[in-house]
């Protein structure tokens, strides 16, 4: 996967970008870009849409699973971000609550994007473990 870069976060950029008289972006980063696009894929096609397929190898008695309607939006929102160039998360869970969380980590900051059980999305971004940041998107 590839690391989450600290200037394409949803959240509030924590650095600036150092800028640098080498290549440009685009000529350093297609590869990434492609290799990107396809953990996104693999997220949408290989883990949220099987939820859909097989959605009883997921349950236990304490966790609640992801409905399909969730399951959509975490679709959407995948897609979206993936289309956005945004790096593809290092994990994605079940809340336990009906909701699916996207994890992203560089370091010390660390990212959850959560669609809840009612659709909506929020955002906490975490520095040395502290939140520092909460948002609701909708």
């Amino acid at each position: 996967m590839t690391k989450l870069d600290s200037h394409r976060t949803l959240s509030e950029p924590v650095r600036s970008p150092v800028e640098t008289g080498a290549a440009g972006e685009p000529i350093l980063s297609s590869g990434e870009l492609q290799e990107n696009r396809i953990d996104w894929e693999n997220v949408i096609d290989r883990q949220l849409v099987e939820w859909v397929r097989d959605a009883g190898r997921l349950e236990d008695e304490s966790i609640e699973m992801p409905c399909r309607s969730v399951i959509a939006m975490a679709c959407r929102v995948a897609q979206s971000m993936r289309d956005a160039g945004m790096p593809a998360p290092l994990r994605v869970v079940p809340s336990g609550d009906g909701g699916i969380v996207f994890e992203h980590r560089e370091g010390s900051l660390f990212e959850t994007i959560e669609i809840d059980s009612d659709g909506s999305v929020e955002i906490a971004v975490f520095l040395d473990s502290r939140l520092v940041s909460r948002r609701r998107l909708n």
